[in-house]
């Protein structure tokens, strides 16, 4: 029976006047800003965000916000409705989203008496809000869990702490040297005069025997 109605106010002239997102993501306690457009000619007519009612054809149980020609930006709670003239569209926006606005709520224009409203429906679902770490006090953590620590401060239990003026000079010893050779470099004139003695060595000892067998 309700198929009926239904068919007759599709075929309206008007119908499908007025293009909402369709779906929209928001988080809870968050701020959600929704555009719906309309078709020319309708600019001076109201424009509201609405809780739809079980009805066909489609209509509104509660009305979040309206504005009017008189007043195109209004502010009604949380809620309030921008509309703009000239690009043929309105903006809806919705402060400290709760629970009660997840669903589908009715973007449209209001028709006046003896005629239905265009409507388009939007769906709006809700996350919980994202938790974003914050920097302590204590230091940032790098890779490998070790904390640059801050003087004056402690370090958390199960990390290792590099204090900043110890950090740069480390830093400074070969830097693109593989980790445990940075510190073989200065035994190196160690090692090369030992070289140098052994090859003497050698050299004499070679002279000492043909001297002995002349």
């Amino acid at each position: 029976m309700q198929l009926l109605p239904l068919l007759a106010w599709a075929l309206l002239p008007g119908s499908g006047a007025v293009t909402g997102p369709g779906m929209v993501l928001g988080f809870l306690g968050e701020t959600l800003s929704v555009t719906c457009t309309y078709q020319t000619c309708r600019e001076t007519l109201s424009k509201f965000w609405c809780k739809p009612a079980t009805s066909i054809p489609p209509a509104c149980a509660e009305d979040f916000v309206i504005s009017s020609e008189s007043k195109p930006e209004v502010q009604q709670g949380r809620f309030s409705i921008r509309n703009n003239h000239t690009h043929w569209a309105f903006r809806v926006t919705v402060q400290g989203l709760t629970t009660r606005d997840t669903g589908s709520v009715h973007c449209g224009v209001g028709r006046g008496l003896l005629q239905f409203d265009e409507i388009a429906d939007v769906e709006v679902i809700l996350s919980p809000a994202t938790v974003t770490p914050r920097l302590g006090s204590r230091g940032t953590t790098v890779g490998g869990g070790v904390t640059l620590s801050v003087a004056g401060t402690r370090c958390p239990s199960g990390t290792r702490c590099i204090h900043p003026s110890s950090a740069s000079a480390t830093s400074t010893l070969s830097p693109d040297a593989p980790q445990g050779t940075r510190g073989t470099f200065r035994y190196f004139p160690v090692l090369a005069g030992l070289q140098l003695l052994a090859l003497l060595a050698m050299s004499a000892a070679v002279l000492w025997v043909s001297l002995r067998d002349r």
